[in-house]
C-alpha cells in the first residue's frame, strides 16, 4: 500500500463514507509487513470527520502502531487496548471491537503471551465474520502465523500455511505473499536445527522453492516490498548453503530494485548477516572466523527481534567451527546458546503462567457478573411490586375524598420509609456479597498458587540441575584446554553430558507443557475439537485394553456392561480424557491402601441422552468434601498424588464442552458412583 492510496476526499463526497473506505484499506493491508506508510495513513484519517465507531477503531489502530515501537510500554498498551475493547463491546461497535482485539494480539505477542494472542486474533476473526467481512476473517487466520512464528512453533506454522495456501482463491495477494514467506522461514529454521545433512535437505529444498514462489508472485503483482524481501531472503538462504555466486546475484538484484530511501531498517541487519555468511566462503579462514565471532557478540547486544539472526550465526559457528578445528570457541558458543535457550524457555513458561491466570480468572468474573445481574433483577421485581401496591393504595385513597390529604401524607411517609429500608438492605447485601466474593477469590487463588507451585517445582528443578551440570562441564573443559591436557575422550564425554543435559531439559519442558495442557482442560471450548460420530462402546473397550497392565499391577478388576454398539455425535477425544481422569481417580484415590477392588462401567441410551455410570467399591469420599470435588485444585492429598485437577477437568469437559451433565454420589468406605449424561446428537452448533 503506497501513500498515494490515502488521498483526501474530493469536493462533494460523503466524508464519512470516504473515511470508511480509508479504514478498510488499513484493515486489509495491515498484516504485519505492509506498515511502511501506516503512520501517515492514520494521520490522514485523523483529519477526517468520523462516526463514534470509526473513532474507536482508529484509536485501536493507533495503539497497534505504538506497539511496534521498541520504546513503548507494553503493559500500558495492554490496559489501553483491553479498556477500548470493553468500551466498543458495551457501545455495540463490532468493527472497533475487532480492531481492539487485533491491537491486543500485537501487544500480547510482543509480551510473549502467545496463547492469549492466538485467542485475540481468533476473536477478531469471529467479529469480522459476523459483520460479513469474509476476506478479513480469512486474513485473521493468516495473521495467526505471526504469533506461531514468534513462538517458534515452526511445524504447526508450516501446516497452517499449507492449509491456507491450498485454497488460494479466498486469499488477498499480500496475504498469499505473507504465508509463502512464513512457510519458507519455518522451513529455514527447521533446516538449521537438523545436524544431519540428509535430514535437513528436504527443508532446504522446500525453503528455496517457497522463496522463489514468493518472488514470482511479488513480481507479477507489483508488490515491491515483498519483492525486495524475497530477494534478500534468497540471498541469505543461498549464502547459508555456501552458494556464493547465487547469493551475490540475488544481492545485486536486491540493490537494483530497492532504492536506499525505501530500505527498511531491519533489512540492514539482513544485509550484514548475508555478508558475514558469504565471508565464510569467500574470505580466508582466520578472517572469516574472527568476523563470525565479532558479529555474534554484537547480536547479543541487539533487541529481541535479532533472535533469528543469532540462531543463524550460532548454526554457522557450529558448522565451520567443527570444519575448521575451532573446537573451544565452538563449544563456548554452544554453551551460550544453551543459556539463551534456557532463558527463553523460562520466559515462555512465565508467559504461559500469566495466560493460565487469565484463563482461571475469567470463569470467576463471569460468575460475579451473573450474580450481580441476578441481584439487579430481584431489586427491579421488588420495586415493581411495591409500585403496584402503591398504585392500588392511591386508587383507594382517591375514592375517599374526605381523607385524601391525610392519606397522601401518610402514603408519602410510608414510601420514604420503604425506600430507606430498601437502600439499607441493598447496601448491606452488597457489602455481604463483596465480602463473600473476596473470600472465595482468595481461597481459589491460594489453591491455584499452591497447586501450580508444587506441580512445576520438580521439572523446573530438573531443568536448573541440567543447566548447572552443562555449565560445570564447560568450565572443566576450558581449564583442560588452558592446561593443554584435553583428550579426545574428555571432549566426547563432555558432548555426551551436554546431550544428556539437553535431553533432561527437554523432558522438564515437556512435563511443564503437559501440566499446562491439564490446566487448559479447565477451560474447554467446542472449537478445540470437531464434533463427529463415533462408537462409545468401542471407545470404552479400547480404553479398557490400554488400562489392563495397570489394573493387573493394582489387582483391580474392571467390568464393562455395554451393548455391542452405542453411536453418538460428540467429542471422542474429550470423552477419552473424561474416562482417563475417572480411571486415575479410582486407581490412585479410590483404591489407595487397598490390595484389590472392582470398577463397573455401564452405558445405555435413554430419552435422547447417553447415560454412562462409573462405579467403584473403593474408599469413597467424605460427605464434607462432596460439594467441592469439582473445584479446581481441591485435593486432600496435595503433594502426594496430584494437584486436584482431575474431577474439575471432568466437569469442564462434560458440562462446558459437551453440553451434558455430571453427578457424583459417594459413601466413605463403600465406594463412589459418577453418572454422566451426554446428548446423543451432540451440540447443535457442531452438527454438520
Amino acid at each position: 500500500m503506497s501513500a498515494s492510496n490515502m488521498h483526501p476526499p474530493v469536493a462533494g463526497r460523503d466524508v464519512k463514507a470516504h473515511a470508511e473506505a480509508q479504514l478498510q484499506l488499513v484493515r486489509e493491508y495491515l498484516t504485519g509487513f505492509e506498515l511502511a506508510h501506516f503512520s501517515s495513513s492514520l494521520h490522514l484519517i485523523r483529519q477526517m470527520p468520523l462516526a463514534p465507531g470509526q473513532a474507536l477503531e482508529l484509536e485501536a489502530f493507533q495503539i497497534l502502531a505504538q506497539s511496534l515501537d521498541d520504546d513503548s510500554q507494553p503493559n500500558e498498551l495492554l490496559l489501553r487496548a483491553k479498556s477500548l475493547q470493553m468500551q466498543a463491546q458495551s457501545e455495540n461497535f463490532p468493527m472497533a471491537q475487532a480492531a481492539a482485539w487485533r491491537a491486543l494480539q500485537w501487544v500480547q505477542t510482543r509480551m510473549r503471551l502467545y496463547h492469549a494472542a492466538l485467542d485475540s486474533v481468533a476473536r477478531a476473526g469471529e467479529l469480522y465474520q459476523r459483520c460479513g467481512h469474509d476476506k478479513l476473517a480469512v486474513q485473521m487466520r493468516a495473521i495467526r502465523c505471526t504469533v506461531l512464528f514468534s513462538s517458534e512453533m515452526y511445524v504447526e506454522l508450516r501446516q497452517i500455511c499449507a492449509q491456507l495456501l491450498g485454497h488460494p482463491d479466498g486469499l488477498a495477494v499480500p496475504v498469499r505473499a505473507l504465508l509463502l514467506n512464513y512457510s519458507a522461514s519455518a522451513a529455514y529454521y527447521l533446516a538449521i536445527e537438523e545436524d544431519d545433512e540428509d535430514g535437513a535437505a528436504p527443508y532446504w529444498n522446500d525453503c528455496l522453492a517457497l522463496r522463489r514462489q514468493a518472488l514470482a508472485l511479488a513480481c507479477a503483482e507489483g508488490l515491491h516490498y515483498h519483492e525486495g524481501l524475497a530477494l534478500l531472503n534468497l540471498a541469505v538462504v543461498t549464502a547459508t548453503l555456501g552458494r556464493a555466486a547465487a547469493s551475490r546475484e540475488h544481492l545485486r538484484q536486491f540493490h537494483r530494485r530497492v532504492a536506499p530511501a525505501n530500505m527498511q531498517p531491519y533489512w540492514l541487519l539482513g544485509l550484514r548477516l548475508c555478508e558475514v555468511l558469504l565471508g565464510c566462503v569467500e574470505r580466508p579462514r582466520e578472517q572469516a572466523w574472527a568476523t563470525l565471532l565479532a558479529f555474534d557478540a554484537e547480536l547479543a547486544l541487539e533487541p529481541p527481534h535479532s533472535i533469528g539472526s543469532r540462531e543463524i550465526i550460532a548454526h554457522t559457528i557450529r558448522r565451520y567451527g567443527r570444519q575448521w578445528g575451532y573446537l573451544e570457541q565452538t563449544l563456548q558458543t554452544c554453551i551460550r546458546q544453551v543459556r539463551v535457550e534456557r532463558r527463553h524457555k523460562r520466559e515462555l513458561a512465565n508467559a504461559l503462567g500469566e495466560t493460565i491466570n487469565a484463563v482461571m480468572e475469567r470463569p470467576h468474573l463471569q460468575q460475579e457478573n451473573a450474580q450481580l445481574a441476578q441481584h439487579g433483577t430481584a431489586l427491579e421485581n421488588s420495586l415493581a411490586l411495591r409500585n403496584v401496591e402503591l398504585s392500588n393504595a392511591l386508587c383507594k385513597v382517591q375514592a375517599e375524598v374526605s381523607v385524601r390529604l391525610a392519606a397522601e401524607a401518610a402514603l408519602r411517609r410510608a414510601h420514604d420509609e420503604l425506600e430507606g429500608q430498601v437502600r439499607e438492605r441493598t447496601a448491606a447485601l452488597e457489602l455481604a456479597m463483596r465480602s463473600l466474593m473476596q473470600q472465595e477469590k482468595q481461597m481459589g487463588m491460594s489453591r491455584m498458587v499452591v497447586g501450580m507451585a508444587h506441580e512445576m517445582n520438580t521439572p523446573l528443578g530438573n531443568a536448573r540441575l541440567a543447566a548447572s551440570a552443562i555449565a560445570e562441564q564447560g568450565l572443566e573443559l576450558r581449564d583442560n584446554l588452558a592446561g593443554g591436557t584435553l583428550r579426545r575422550s574428555q571432549l566426547q564425554a563432555l558432548l555426551s553430558h551436554v546431550t544428556d543435559g539437553g535431553a533432561l531439559l527437554e523432558r522438564a519442558i515437556s512435563q511443564i507443557g503437559a501440566l499446562v495442557e491439564r490446566f487448559k482442560g479447565l477451560s474447554s471450548h467446542p472449537e478445540q475439537e470437531a464434533c463427529g460420530r463415533f462408537d462409545m462402546a468401542e471407545l470404552l473397550r479400547m480404553c479398557h485394553g490400554h488400562w489392563q497392565p495397570l489394573l493387573d499391577t493394582q489387582s483391580v478388576r474392571l467390568r464393562l456392561e455395554l451393548p455391542d454398539e452405542l453411536w453418538l455425535n460428540g467429542y471422542a477425544n474429550g470423552c477419552r480424557q473424561v474416562f482417563q481422569q475417572l480411571f486415575e481417580n479410582s486407581i490412585y484415590h479410590g483404591f489407595k491402601g487397598r490390595g484389590h477392588g472392582e470398577i463397573v462401567v455401564s452405558a445405555r441410551s435413554e430419552g435422547g441422552e447417553l447415560l454412562i455410570e462409573w462405579a467403584d467399591d473403593g474408599n469413597g469420599i467424605a460427605a464434607e468434601h462432596l460439594d467441592k470435588v469439582f473445584e479446581p485444585f481441591f485435593t486432600t492429598q496435595l503433594g502426594q498424588t496430584g494437584a486436584g485437577l482431575g474431577l474439575a477437568s471432568v466437569h469442564s469437559l462434560v458440562v462446558d464442552m459437551m453440553k451434558g451433565r455430571v453427578a457424583i454420589t459417594s459413601v466413605a468406605g463403600e465406594g463412589t458412583r459418577v453418572l454422566l449424561r451426554l446428548p446423543l446428537a451432540g451440540s447443535a452448533a457442531d452438527l454438520p
